[in-house]
């Protein structure tokens, strides 16, 4: 595909960690073997031909870019609202894992800030390439890994966390060091910017290191899917790792009363996976167990939240690199991107507007009605619905789904606003009335639209 390009631009790869480093590692490897020239980075303010990034909250300096997450649970304090906080609209394209992620961008896709310029693509996580692209190669490293470290049991146990802190890490083995199991302590390989961390880790791994024939510190620079490679049961506190553990059909254990020292005071794990398993410390020793006994229980839901949460296993560089050579090249894009929720739900209720022209207004207000339910972001069924309950009085009712049409009509609010100001006129509400009107008049067309409304303003103050 790329002989069409005169010129192959170097594709600067952004990281702020080795984890980073990693995700990224699989697309790096992908354009190189198509002859790109790559270069890795840690500042993301430098220039670049073709930038990839996928840290927190970062702008891109790049000819073309491309967005992916920084992990599989990036801010889930604020799902769905990530983009709010971590917009994407300066980058080219982005990139997001599965079903769950495209989920969550569709019901956002209504806001500017989540909408990259050609768009957010679902192209799976380059990370799960390294398990599906060669599973027999993986399993070879995997099996190195066990004899390296000289496990003594057939099972084991992982222990990974988002932070080492409050001394979690000597929880997890005071719990479960006398059970018949192999423990495997594995940190993740902060930067120096978190040297705090890294003391906190260096004094865990030197407890540990050698306190029982069980226990195993792991290098942090070892990949983790070779360590879930070798886990029955993966334990942490809200680490994406929990997700990362369901490709390798792990089942994970979060436990909620570990502290996350991001803020100050530190605050309670976050966990909004219902693929994951929580438990207390005190109940640690007991909630491993019980997963370790009824492997087959857990295994049957592992299977079904993996196909929500990643697609494209084994195929997710190939088809990153595949998007971007086309959209170099300005060729279609082998995979179209994602089509936002909004678009979906304005081409189900203009099916309900085509009902009611027919003269079906009921099935055409219970179809709106049904996309209001469901809480879409689709303005119009809130504004028709609105219109039509100011027709039979219902004024309260109108104010507040036509306040919502405004609200999601991001781009043109101007037909909503309308409806927004006569209701509020009816309801001799002038102070809210001369707002919205202010509102209206910088998207109306032309001053004579508004002259209506003034007219009721005016009526409705004096």
């Amino acid at each position: 595909m790329t002989t069409a390009l005169n010129h192959l631009p170097a594709i600067t790869f952004f990281f702020t960690d080795n984890c980073e480093r990693q995700a990224l590692a699989p697309i790096a490897d992908e354009a190189a073997s198509r002859g790109f020239p790559i270069q890795w980075s840690t500042d993301s303010r430098q220039y670049a031909e073709i930038g990839v990034y996928c840290e927190h909250a970062c702008k891109p300096n790049a000819g073309f870019s491309m967005i992916l997450l920084h992990d599989l649970a990036q801010r889930h304090d604020i799902w769905p609202h990530f983009w709010h906080h971590e917009p994407w609209s300066a980058f080219d394209m982005g990139i997001v894992p599965g079903p769950a992620w495209v989920d969550r961008w569709q019901t956002q896709a209504v806001f500017a800030k989540a909408r990259p310029r050609l768009g957010v693509f679902d192209l799976g996580w380059p990370k799960a390439d390294l398990v599906y692209r060669n599973q027999e190669e993986f399993r070879k490293q995997a099996q190195s890994l066990r004899e390296q470290l000289g496990l003594k049991y057939e099972r084991s146990v992982l222990y990974a966390p988002s932070w080492e802190n409050h001394g979690k890490q000597d929880d997890f083995v005071q719990a479960l060091k006398d059970l018949p199991v192999n423990l495997l302590l594995k940190q993740a390989p902060w930067s120096d910017k978190y040297r705090w961390v890294l003391n906190n880790i260096d004094e865990m791994d030197a407890l540990h290191r050698g306190c029982a024939d069980n226990v195993y510190v792991i290098d942090r620079e070892i990949s983790i899917m070779y360590c879930l490679g070798l886990a029955d049961v993966m334990v942490s506190d809200e680490s994406s790792v929990l997700t990362e553990a369901l490709l390798l059909d792990v089942p994970g254990v979060a436990v909620i009363d570990w502290v996350i020292p991001d803020t100050n005071p530190p605050r309670p794990a976050c966990v909004p996976y219902d693929y994951v398993t929580k438990t207390t410390r005190a109940n640690l020793r007991d909630t491993v167990l019980n997963v370790l006994e009824n492997p087959q229980q857990y295994k049957t839901e592992v299977d079904a939240n993996k196909q929500q949460q990643f697609a494209h296993l084994g195929e997710s560089a190939r088809l990153i690199v595949d998007n971007l050579v086309a959209a170099l090249q300005g060729q279609p894009l082998p995979t179209p991107p994602l089509k936002p929720q909004v678009e979906i739900d304005r081409t189900t209720y203009q099916h309900a507007e085509q009902l009611a022209a027919q003269g079906d207004m009921q099935l055409s207000t219970q179809i709106m009605l049904d996309l209001i339910k469901k809480g879409s972001t689709c303005w119009e069924p809130y504004n028709d619905l609105g219109t039509l309950l100011v027709g039979q009085g219902q004024f309260e009712d109108a104010e507040m789904l036509l306040e919502k049409a405004v609200h999601f009509a991001q781009e043109n609010p101007a037909i909503p606003l309308s409806n927004l100001t006569e209701v509020y006129c009816l309801q001799q509400k002038a102070d809210k009335a001369l707002q919205t009107l202010v509102k209206l008049s910088q998207h109306a067309p032309n001053s004579a639209a508004s002259i209506p409304h003034i007219r009721k303003c005016m009526e409705t103050m004096f």
